[in-house]
Parts: C-alpha cells; structure tokens; sequence
C-alpha cells in the first residue's frame, strides 16, 4: 500500500515540475515503484526487469535530448513546490486509511490464485504471464497501448522529415 501512495505521490508531483532535469528523476522514481510493484505481485521479476532496462534506454535518450536543449537553465527549490508535496503526502496517506477495494493489491492477488487453483496449471510461469492478462491488469495494459499509440502518431505529427530538426540554432 505505501509503494501505492509512494507512486501516486510521485504522479502528481510530476505535473508541478517544470525543471526538465526534475521531471526525469520523477520519472525514473517512478519507473523504480512500477518495476517493483509489478515484481512483487507476478512473483517473477524477469518482466519488471525487461520494463525497467526499456524504460532507462528511453530516458537516456530523453536525458541527452534534455540538456542539449535546456543546458543554461538553472535548477531551482521552490517553497510552493514543498508544501504541495507536502500537502500531497499528507492526502495519500488519509486516503490509505480508506478501504477502496480497487486498489487493495491483496484482494488482487486473492482473486489470481482463485483462477490458479480453478485452472490448475502446472506451469508457474504461464499463470505468470495470464496475471498481466487478467480483469484488474487488462485495463492498465489497454491504457498503456492507447497511450503508446496516442504518443507515436503525435511524435510523427510532430516531428516531420522535410523541415529539420526540432532545435533551431541561432
């Protein structure tokens, strides 16, 4: 539960930076809870572990893209930023204290070896990759492909062949 509220402390911290160096610690914070949580209820790490060398391939590549465009800017703490995290922190952990039954892992994790013992695979590793699969992972995995396609045709929009590179240099 507190990689949960650790994770959605992070989201939403993420929308107030505006450092493109912050945004990517974000990010890679991020990467680290999803990669962890995903292991722990799979049971086998090997998929997080493919999740997470994509994921720092990506931001590497954003990383490079990042400081050559914003090489000169200078990384600020700001007080209004603090107390928003703070304050962030401070929801999570009340609304922790509630009891919402789509965010209760183990309720999760219950159904899935529900459907194991009614299937009955020999098989750990199959049941594994099924979990992704199933009612409570389906909706993250079809949000993740929208949004993978969705930002793939506005990177193509966006970036088009005939006029250059993105940094005009003066």
């Amino acid at each position: 539960m507190i990689m949960l509220i650790t994770s959605m402390v992070f989201s939403s911290v993420f929308l107030v930076m505006k450092h493109p160096l912050s945004m990517g610690f974000m990010l890679f914070l991020q990467t680290i809870i999803t990669c962890i949580m995903n292991g722990m209820i799979m049971k086998s790490f090997w998929f997080s572990y493919i999740l997470f060398i994509t994921f720092i391939g990506g931001m590497l590549v954003l990383f490079i893209y990042v400081a050559s465009i914003a090489s000169n800017e200078k990384f600020q703490f700001s007080i209004k930023l603090f107390l928003i995290i703070m304050f962030l922190i401070i929801m999570m952990l009340i609304f922790s204290k509630l009891d919402f039954q789509m965010f209760n892992v183990n309720n999760i994790i219950n159904e899935n070896m529900n459907y194991e013992m009614n299937i009955k695979l020999v098989n750990k590793d199959i049941m594994s990759i099924l979990k992704m699969f199933n009612y409570p992972f389906m909706l993250m995995l079809m949000l993740t492909t929208m949004y993978l396609l969705i930002t793939m045709i506005s990177i193509v929009k966006i970036t088009n062949i005939k006029e250059g590179p993105l940094r005009v240099k003066n």
